[in-house]
């Protein structure tokens, strides 16, 4: 089992990644548009690059199995993975947020008698919601700039601003370099698109701007999509040849 590469190690922040989660994202990122099963020695090269043992990465593959989000079959003697039909709807939802542009959903925030149900949105605190249509009976301002800080912590965890900025932080001025083995060049993709998704995947679906207050989320939305590009070219193909 290889080291994480100086890179790799970078951008994770030096901590190994939830295995189950990691896998997750193994096929969310490689296999989600089609029903091509992953086998277990190319599952184990990519989990060993992170620094992951296989009983590890077969412990969490049961657990993924258990959970459908994968289904097995063995071909010869071997075990080979694919997403379920859950796993790949889940993965193909997912994947706008994670691979697309910010929200421009036009937002209002729509402050409203504390004694009434809450519209439909996001509710930021008793009697105030951020929400996409007026709401009957509330004062409705429309929103463009970004949010104070304190509504920013309402609608958004506080792990999850801290991850956001201590990923912006690791990506600035962070570049791929030129050069890496196909198994380097993927694991680091993974790598990447692993760190972003636990972040966008728990902020609502809403402009970037209304962070920047609290967060510099579009900043950090640039330089994943920057770095994804530059990631792109190595298919599953490539890696199981490797």
């Amino acid at each position: 089992m290889r080291p994480m590469t100086p890179a790799v190690h970078h951008i994770l922040g030096g901590e190994r990644p939830r295995v189950w989660s990691f896998i997750v994202t193994i096929f969310g990122d490689l296999a989600r548009e089609d029903n091509r099963y992953i086998s277990s020695r190319t599952l184990n090269r990519l989990t060993a690059q992170i620094g992951v043992k296989p009983e590890a990465t077969r412990v969490a593959l049961h657990r993924l199995r258990k959970e459908d989000w994968l289904e097995s079959a063995k071909f010869g003697r071997e075990s080979h993975y694919r997403l379920t039909d859950n796993g790949r709807n889940l993965s193909r939802e997912a994947a706008p947020r994670i691979y697309g542009a910010a929200s421009g959903q036009a937002l209002m925030l729509a402050l409203y008698d504390p004694s009434k149900i809450a519209p439909e949105g996001f509710r930021i605190s008793s009697g105030i919601s951020l929400v996409t249509s007026k709401y009957e009976g509330a004062m409705n301002l429309a929103v463009t700039d970004p949010l104070p800080s304190w509504m920013v912590d309402r609608l958004v965890a506080c792990d999850v601003l801290r991850a956001a900025r201590n990923l912006h932080a690791r990506l600035t001025d962070f570049s791929t370099g030129s050069g890496s083995a196909e198994l380097d060049h993927a694991v680091l993709r993974l790598s990447l698109v692993h760190e972003w998704r636990r972040i966008i995947l728990r902020v609502p679906n809403v402009p970037d701007v209304l962070f920047e207050n609290a967060v510099p989320l579009g900043e950090l939305r640039g330089a994943v999509q920057r770095l994804l590009s530059s990631l792109s070219e190595v298919s599953l193909e490539q890696i199981i040849d490797s």
